[in-house]
């Protein structure tokens, strides 16, 4: 476990609700910097999101909890220490919820450990996929709240699982800023389930060309080179669009570590664009 990879977790889960996000990892920073004046597990400063050991976790997230009632109770807690803008952090149970959400991100971290170990010992994408949507319940029934966040992780996975199988570069232009690149399934989430996180369903592509192949703009041959739709070639000819897109045209793509890119869901894909 990160702190990074913490914040990455709770921005994930909430989605739009960033504001949601950001006052859980508020809530953690000021637990740190109490943990740091009072240093009851002799953590030595880490912060508790680096915080690896089951147990060690757990009683610190019992601690967290206790600490707050004090506070709340007007009772000598270690959150005597608190920056007076930030009192609300505790007062409103901020710092018990967010310690609760440190522990489901834990878990989430073994469960994506493991599907790791599944991808890489995995030899057909479809299987993954199966696999994964079994392991993350993305199609489990429950409440929307449920389903959105299940949803959310398995996605942020699927990204992670794609971008990795093309080095985290796009397959078009070797770009390489994380930021910029999108995991695209070739077969849209909702068209099609059993492929939702199938490694053969998602390209690594820059976010313009994921656009582009998202609205059937541009699409790939039985050879995986670049196809380009007549809107383009007809309606944008200006040199921009030469650079980012006849430059490229027959051109294959740079091929994926292990999954390649599946034929039978490129046709589909192929079917749509007019060119």
């Amino acid at each position: 476990m990160t702190q990074q990879g913490f914040e990455d977790y709770v921005f994930t889960v909430f989605g739009h609700k960033a504001g949601t996000a950001k006052s859980y990892i508020t809530a953690i920073r000021i637990i740190d910097k109490m943990l740091a004046y009072d240093d009851v597990f002799g953590l030595g400063g880490t912060s508790i999101t680096c915080v690896n050991n089951p147990e060690l976790l757990n009683r610190i997230v019992s601690f967290v909890c206790e600490q707050q009632t004090l506070y709340i109770n007007g009772e000598p807690s270690i959150f005597r220490n608190i920056d007076p803008g930030q009192v609300s952090y505790p007062k409103k149970r901020f710092c018990s919820a967010a310690v609760k959400q440190l522990l489901h991100y834990q878990a989430f971290e073994l469960r994506e450990a493991k599907a790791d170990a599944l991808v890489t010992t995995a030899s057909a994408g479809s299987k993954v996929s199966s696999k994964l949507i079994e392991f993350f319940s993305i199609d489990k029934v429950g409440s929307d709240k449920l389903v959105e966040t299940t949803v959310r992780i398995g996605q942020h996975y699927f990204r992670k699982m794609v971008l990795a199988n093309y080095d985290n570069k796009c397959c078009i232009t070797g770009l390489n800023v994380p930021q910029t690149l999108r995991a695209s399934h070739i077969v849209a989430w909702k068209e099609d389930k059993k492929n939702r996180m199938n490694p053969e369903n998602g390209l690594c592509l820059s976010a313009t060309y994921d656009a582009a192949f998202d609205r059937h703009l541009i699409s790939f041959d039985e050879d995986y080179r670049m196809i380009i739709s007549r809107e383009i070639k007809e309606y944008y000819t200006n040199q921009a669009t030469k650079d980012y897109f006849e430059k490229y045209e027959g051109s294959q793509i740079n091929l994926p570590i292990k999954f390649l890119p599946s034929q039978k869901l490129l046709e589909k894909h192929r079917k749509l664009i007019v060119y």
